[in-house]
């Protein structure tokens, strides 16, 4: 069957579809074979790095092992006495605010599933606090559903902050 024949009955538009289908799946079937037969490798520059530009010397060994310890000398002594400020992720200092318990301590300790973890000591009276709180954002599910609250409610936040409480 000669390949004039299988276009035939195709219009022009189908034809230039299956000629770029056949020449898309050419191309994708080219890709698997050189990745599956690894044949990229022999390619300058698309093997491993088995080598970085520079190996250093011993100069910049005693720096960089110098500002380590440095480091590990500040981050210790900083969380020893208390120099530290307590950041919010990446953000830095929190702009809405912080509401914690004045005995809020936080305590490093090793799970057995999870490995190192961070507790915070006194954690309750922190949600004792926030709960009685006024302003601080309970958006989660239990107090919107005791303040008889649900996600979409008509109306603004101003216009709905009293509606739950008693005249």
């Amino acid at each position: 069957m000669p390949f004039t024949s299988f276009f035939s009955d195709a219009t022009g538009s189908q034809t230039v579809a299956i000629s770029l289908d056949i020449a898309m799946l050419s191309i994708v079937g080219c890709c698997l074979f050189m990745f599956c037969s690894g044949i990229y490798r022999l390619c300058p520059g698309w093997g491993p790095v088995r080598r970085f530009d520079s190996d250093g010397n011993e100069e910049q060994r005693a720096r960089e092992n110098l500002l380590q310890r440095e480091h590990a000398h500040r981050g210790v002594s900083a969380f020893e006495t208390k120099e530290y400020k307590q950041l919010y992720g990446a953000i830095g200092k929190p702009t809405w605010g912080t509401l914690e318990a004045p005995q809020a301590q936080e305590v490093w300790v090793n799970d057995p599933v999870y490995g190192q973890v961070k507790v915070r000591g006194n954690f309750e009276e922190t949600q004792r606090l926030r709960r009685e709180s006024t302003w601080w954002a309970k958006d989660e599910r239990r107090f919107m559903k005791d303040a008889h609250l649900r996600r979409g409610e008509a109306g603004s936040a101003s216009q709905r902050r009293g509606s739950h409480l008693p005249k």
